[in-house]
C-alpha cells in the first residue's frame, strides 16, 4: 500500500513539475547609444533619385546590430539618417560578389560616418572602414550603366554622382527643389 501511495506522489509530483509554465526568453536589450563599424549597408530605392528602404549591419562591443530602415511621412517617422561626408566610392572600389543582376555591392568605400538619430533619443552610429561594403537593389538597366568599359567591376563616374544623389537625399529629400528638409525615416534596430 506504501508503495503504490510513494509512486502516485512521485508521479504527481513529475507530472506538476512538467506542467509549470516555460518562461519566455527575454527580449534583447539593446544600448540607447551605439557606437561601431558598418560591416555592410544597402539601399532598395524606388528609384535612383527616391529613397525608400535600406538597412546596415554595425558591430559594436562584440555584438551585431541590424538597422532596417523605410521612407514614411514626418508624422509616422522615429528616425532620420545622416552622411557624415558625401563620398562613398573611391577610385578603388570595385563590385564584388555575384547578387543577381538588379543588386550590386562595392568594396571598398571612401571613409564615412554614418548616424541614425532616434526621435526618442537614442542614436546608432557606424564607420566605414576597409572592409564595409556598400550597395543595394538598383535594378538591371541603371547598374549596366554604372559599368566602367575597360573594367566592369570599377564604377565609372555616373556611378559615384548618382549614389551622392542619392545618399545627399536623406539630408535633403527634395534635393535640388525648393524645400529643405530630411527623409523621414521609420527605423527598427535588432541584435542579429
Amino acid at each position: 500500500m506504501y508503495r503504490i501511495v510513494a509512486l502516485f506522489l512521485l508521479v504527481s509530483v513529475f507530472i506538476s513539475c512538467s506542467k509549470d509554465p516555460k518562461s519566455s526568453p527575454n527580449p534583447d536589450v539593446i544600448p540607447s547609444i551605439i557606437n561601431g563599424t558598418i560591416e555592410e549597408f544597402n539601399l532598395a530605392p524606388l528609384n535612383i533619385t527616391t529613397p525608400d528602404k535600406g538597412s546596415f549591419f554595425v558591430s559594436a562591443n562584440n555584438t551585431k546590430y541590424k538597422v532596417d530602415f523605410a521612407a514614411t511621412t514626418q508624422a509616422a517617422s522615429n528616425a532620420t539618417l545622416l552622411f557624415e561626408t558625401d563620398t562613398i566610392l573611391i577610385d578603388g572600389s570595385r563590385e564584388f560578389a555575384n547578387l543577381g543582376a538588379d543588386a550590386i555591392s562595392y568594396n571598398p568605400v571612401a571613409p564615412n560616418l554614418v548616424t541614425i538619430f532616434f526621435t526618442d533619443g537614442r542614436k546608432v552610429t557606424g564607420s566605414f572602414e576597409l572592409n564595409t561594403s556598400f550597395g543595394g537593389v538598383f535594378g538591371e538597366a541603371l547598374i549596366t550603366q554604372w559599368r566602367d568599359a575597360g573594367d566592369p567591376a570599377k564604377p565609372n563616374q555616373k556611378a559615384k554622382d548618382d549614389i551622392i544623389h542619392l545618399v545627399n537625399r536623406f539630408r535633403d529629400r527634395d534635393g535640388p527643389g525648393p524645400e529643405v528638409g530630411p527623409q523621414y525615416l521609420l527605423a527598427t534596430v535588432s541584435k542579429n
